[in-house]
């Protein structure tokens, strides 16, 4: 049984990593979390085969888990709650009720409409469609015979494909975290590949284990022994050069946010502070300004720095935030920065293959009512 974990830095090539190293005479399955890595995903298939290998299957994991893990098992899942008078009609991405609502005077109170996690109408609208983002959670509820449903469907798994590969796992939180590494404990082969740095910067999926505990954010270390005690065998080092950023880039990024992170790549590039001429460089479109947020409210080409995740651009401007503004004095420390604010500047300054541009705050602030829609 072959068990791994691979973390890997900005640019390292996971999506890369994972489609060249495929057997494409086997069986394999590819899961990632969004249709956009999804489509990355194929095209790099393509470029290496020529087209997604005939064996092959590549999807989202809400599709994988309402195809492979819901629709098949649905009588033993009705059967759990009773109900095998229900009748499916597909799934719906419109969230169930909550628990409690807020009154107009601010208050929460129980929401009438709100079902307990013990009825099926917990994880099912009125029309008979599975809420999208409780159907892990539904499957972990599930026994037969009192014996979990994962059981079953690793088994049913391992007979259908000779390799599982789950790309950025860092975006899996929660119940799907869970569903993964409870799959992963009856799977034959299942591989991992993400980066611990790129979590919490996506716009949704962004609190909870594996990554957050009630005592706070949970620290790489204890990521990595968390995997260990779970039997994965452990990787962080052949993906641990980037293939877009140059080195001057990479060497900035482990000096000032302590990220190991190095560079392969045969590009020239600088890391440039804008002092002056601040306007040459915000008024030039070909480079993309990268800020915290409300990137919508610029005239120039504007991206929020977690929105950037996924892209490589030619070269990069990021805009920073008062936290950042005595990045370039040699005793800057990011200590007491929160994690997410560190990871979503981790990706911003690593989307470039070329030069990285940086303005503080209080220099962009003296110019920035000209750039306001």
């Amino acid at each position: 049984m072959a068990k791994r974990v691979m973390l890997a830095v900005a640019g390292a090539g996971k999506t890369f990593h994972i489609c060249r190293t495929i057997q494409p005479e086997k069986k394999n399955l590819i899961l990632a979390y969004t249709h956009a890595n999804i489509g990355n995903i194929k095209r790099e298939l393509m470029k290496a085969y020529g087209s997604v290998p005939e064996l092959t299957s590549v999807m989202t994991f809400d599709s994988f888990v309402f195809r492979f893990l819901l629709c098949p098992y649905e009588p033993t899942i009705l059967r759990h709650f009773g109900r095998e008078d229900f009748v499916g009609k597909g799934i719906t991405t419109i969230d169930p009720p909550s628990q409690r609502i807020k009154t107009r005077n601010g208050s929460l109170v129980p929401n009438p409409k709100y079902n307990t996690k013990d009825k099926l109408a917990h994880y099912v609208n009125r029309r008979g469609q599975y809420y999208c983002s409780t159907m892990t959670e539904l499957i972990l509820q599930v026994k037969q015979n009192r014996v979990s449903l994962i059981n079953k469907v690793a088994a049913t798994l391992n007979r259908f494909y000779d390799q599982i590969m789950i790309d950025e796992f860092q975006d899996f939180r929660e119940h799907d975290y869970e569903l993964i590494t409870k799959l992963a404990k009856w799977l034959d082969n299942i591989l991992l590949v993400g980066d611990y740095y790129q979590h919490s910067v996506s716009a949704v999926n962004n609190s909870g284990k594996p990554f957050k505990n009630n005592s706070g954010y949970i620290s790489y270390e204890a990521f990595k022994q968390s995997l260990l005690n779970q039997h994965f065998e452990f990787d962080d080092m052949e993906l641990k050069t980037s293939r877009r950023c140059c080195q001057q880039v990479c060497n900035f990024v482990k000096e000032k946010l302590m990220i190991d992170i190095d560079s392969c790549s045969v590009q020239l590039g600088r890391v440039v502070w804008i002092d002056n001429n601040v306007d040459e460089i915000l008024a030039d479109n070909s480079i993309p300004k990268l800020v915290y947020n409300n990137a919508n409210a610029y005239t120039f080409r504007a991206v929020n720095w977690s929105y950037s995740k996924g892209d490589t651009l030619d070269n990069v401007c990021v805009i920073l935030t008062d936290n950042f503004n005595s990045m370039d004095k040699d005793g800057f420390s990011h200590e007491g920065i929160s994690p997410i604010t560190k990871n979503k500047l981790y990706v911003a300054m690593t989307r470039t293959k070329g030069d990285l541009y940086l303005i503080k705050n209080n220099i962009f602030i003296t110019v920035k009512d000209k750039y306001l829609k």
